[in-house]
């Protein structure tokens, strides 16, 4: 196996080029869940620094994969690569700086420039998080509704009535903030502070208690 710095994106998802977008989730899931610091599997082969190193490639492949148009340009950049077009150093970009961690705890995933202007934070001025802003921000990264469903798991009518704050038709709060804690994790935002901030403006319309 090729060290993890020579890795391609979809050699560290261990999926083929052409792989689906729902291959590359299940495979996402399953390496993340694989490397996850909780793993019997790989708690005693790597160390936490080499285990947060593996994640951190993980998640800035989903990042790109899971997006058609990130995926896209990275897959263009990969056949000039292969036919020797490589930009030169003395004409490169100066670095930018990482985006924001993923709501993992090990997890610090870094990006192309690319990456840092399509997943930059689209946070609300005040804090404030309620369904317009999710969906905001939502569209934003370009992901649809269905795919938050298909990766969640949570019924697309629930992830409509968030969005449109329908607090009325939202089921218990227990069961709700898992909802929106998985929604923000999608989003690429803090879970807790998504969760929180919804909730509160839930309560205060009368919503699920």
């Amino acid at each position: 196996m090729r060290p993890l710095s020579e890795q391609n994106f979809y050699q560290t998802l261990e999926v083929s080029p052409d792989a689906t977008l729902q291959t590359i989730e299940r495979a996402y899931r399953i390496t993340r869940a694989t490397y996850h610091p909780t793993s019997a599997a790989t708690y005693s082969v790597f160390s936490e620094e080499e285990n947060t190193e593996i994640l951190r490639r993980v998640e800035e492949a989903y990042a790109v994969l899971s997006q058609a148009r990130l995926r896209r340009e990275y897959d263009a950049r990969l056949r000039r690569e292969e036919l020797g077009d490589r930009p030169r150093p003395a004409r490169e970009l100066a670095p930018v700086a990482p985006p924001p961690l993923r709501a993992e705890p090990v997890m610090s995933p870094p990006a192309s420039p690319q990456i840092e202007l399509d997943l930059a934070p689209a946070e609300p001025d005040d804090g404030v998080y309620d369904g317009p802003v999710l969906r905001r921000i939502r569209m934003s990264r370009g992901i649809e509704l269905e795919e938050i469903s298909v990766l969640t798991k949570v019924n697309e009518f629930y992830l409509q009535c968030i969005e449109t704050n329908r607090y009325r038709e939202l089921p218990a709060s227990v069961y709700l903030k898992g909802f929106l804690r998985e929604f923000a994790k999608c989003l690429r935002l803090d879970p807790r502070r998504v969760a929180e901030s919804y909730m509160e403006r839930s309560r205060e319309r009368g919503g699920a208690s």
